[in-house]
């Protein structure tokens, strides 16, 4: 065997020795690549993600097992350890030192000292004080600077300044919205809903959107309004109140109605949804005047304060306002009656052809059909709503019975209905809002039996304000 030389040993060894250096630095550098890029991720992450957002996933990695205290789940739910919200302290500016504090309640809080099962539901229609169905109450600012947080002031009822305690006459601009049980469908609703109500809202006025809503959908709701709120800056305050509890301000309410304008009746829960506009004025704080229930698939295409202008039109005897239906649902429901009585136009189209009009003069007033009324806008004159014994005694289950045998009507469209019977038998009651300000877009029943007429009922004439895309149609750009 060939022996190698000294010079030939020491170059191998050289040769070999680069080579593991080589590989050492493509492992470094690898190594490097990949907390370069783990950083940016969590940069990107960060800078993209709500304050809640953030709290959220803190919360993930301090949860020390399964059993914790009520207050300490709570607390989780939200965000609310300690360190993340005294280093959010540092970087928000407070407005009224000493009288409005950073929030700190739980959404399930509904009253002091409650261990969460305040969200069980009573059999029993006994009223809570007004102020424990609120769950808490936020005012939202715009971030001061680019990139930073959302300012976040706690106005919780009976919190300490005259600021906090006020916190329900700041405002004229009272809008009401419901949004429970939250799935992926109702989220996009709610989130096109915010977005639109800030995107056109005056820079100038201060909106209170009071939801009525549960724990979890209520995580939801604060993380939408941040986010619009950031990409919008616009100012809003917002209440969440519990679903469960404002159920039980109306459950006589609920009672009464279910059996004639339900059509399978389900749960005390769902059966309360449906009711809820009857007895907001129960819910709404007294010194509470005006405000406006929406859906919230209810989609703006002008601002909201435009709507709320709408009540100067009212009457004195004006309790509500709402648009017509622009389906021809009351014509189905209605075809006992209206085989009886073919002169009504109580179940016609609101634009009458011609040919129609001047009969129609000869049995009202108007020269438009009556379709029935829709209760995705509802505009509440909720001091009148308190005062009105004529109202009050229409929620009597003997009145209720009296309406709907004389117009043979069995519904299924909860207050809707309800709203329907009441315009027909007392027009001075409800204001007829335009179309435009609830141009609903469902066209299920054209393919259900009435494509010949269809088109005569969903007719909506003028520049549109506010989209309502119920059945989940969808919203034209």
């Amino acid at each position: 065997m060939a022996e190698m030389s000294p010079g030939a040993g020491e170059k191998l060894i050289s040769g070999a020795s680069r080579k593991l250096g080589l590989l050492g630095h493509l492992k470094m550098a690898k190594f490097m690549f990949l907390i370069i890029s783990a950083i940016v991720c969590v940069i990107i992450f960060y800078a993209n993600t709500s304050v809640i957002g953030r709290r959220s996933l803190f919360a993930l990695f301090l949860t020390k097992g399964e059993e914790h205290s009520s207050e300490h789940a709570a607390a989780a739910a939200f965000g609310n350890n300690d360190a993340a919200a005294e280093e959010d302290m540092e970087e928000r500016r407070m407005i009224n030192a000493g009288q409005l504090e950073e929030t700190t309640l739980p959404l399930n809080n509904g009253e002091a000292g409650g261990d969460g099962n305040d969200w069980l539901i009573s059999s029993t229609t006994s009223r809570r004080p007004r102020k424990s169905l609120i769950m808490k109450t936020i005012l939202l600012k715009p971030p001061t600077m680019r990139n930073g947080s959302v300012q976040i002031y706690n106005l919780a009822p009976g919190g300490g300044g005259a600021a906090a305690g006020d916190y329900e006459t700041s405002t004229d601009y009272n809008i009401f919205v419901i949004y429970t049980k939250e799935n992926y469908q109702l989220h996009v609703k709610f989130e096109l809903f915010a977005k639109s109500l800030l995107k056109f809202a005056n820079s100038g006025v201060l909106l209170h959107l009071h939801v009525l809503t549960d724990e979890t959908s209520g995580h939801s709701v604060e993380q939408i309004l941040e986010s619009e709120i950031r990409r919008y800056r616009r100012t809003i305050i917002y209440s969440l109140y519990s679903m469960h509890l404002c159920a039980e301000q109306v459950m006589d309410i609920v009672n009464t109605m279910t059996p004639y304008f339900s059509s399978t009746p389900k749960s005390y829960y769902s059966d309360a949804l449906f009711f809820l506009s009857l007895g907001l004025h129960r819910i709404a704080d007294e010194r509470m005047e005006r405000a406006i229930l929406l859906d919230c698939d209810i989609v703006f295409r002008a601002d909201v304060r435009l709507l709320f202008n709408e009540f100067e039109r009212f009457s004195a005897d004006h309790l509500f306002g709402l648009a017509p239906e622009l389906t021809p649902v009351y014509r189905h429901i209605l075809y006992r009656y209206r085989a009886n009585y073919p002169q009504t136009d109580f179940g016609s189209p609101f634009y009458l052809p011609p040919s129609h009009q001047e009969l129609q003069q000869q049995h009202s007033s108007g020269k438009h059909g009556y379709p029935g009324l829709n209760s995705g806008v509802v505009l509440l004159h909720l001091q009148r709503i308190r005062k009105s014994p004529l109202y009050h005694h229409q929620l009597q289950d003997v009145q209720v019975r009296k309406l709907t045998t004389k117009y043979m009507f069995k519904g299924h469209l909860g207050d809707q209905d309800f709203f329907t019977l009441l315009g027909y038998e007392f027009p001075n009651l409800i204001y007829r809002l335009d179309c435009i300000w609830n141009r609903q877009l469902c066209t299920w029943w054209k393919d259900h039996g009435y494509s010949d007429v269809f088109d005569k009922y969903f007719t909506c004439k003028g520049r549109i304000k506010m989209y309502h895309g119920n059945c989940n149609a969808r919203v034209p750009e």
